[in-house]
């Protein structure tokens, strides 16, 4: 829980450092990215401070281009 808070405090002081000079170079799309991004990043870290099981993107890598490798084997056999 200490470690939660910990995290979100961290991603607060990161947005308020960086989020006022993208507003004065009105960078709006900047803005949003770069919020969402920090926004997946918190996500994650909260959830591997509380010890969650999150899937490797590799997994995903994985599971799209299994089928192409066998096709691609027995095509060449």
């Amino acid at each position: 829980m200490i470690m939660t808070i910990f995290i979100l405090i961290i991603s607060a002081v990161i947005a308020v450092a960086f989020i006022p000079k993208l507003k004065k170079n009105k960078e709006t799309k900047t803005i949003v990215i770069f919020s969402i991004f920090l926004l997946i990043g918190t996500a994650l870290n909260i959830g591997v401070s509380l010890r969650l099981k999150i899937p490797s993107p590799l997994d995903l890598v994985t599971f799209i281009f299994s089928p192409i490798k066998d096709l691609i084997v027995s095509l060449t056999k």
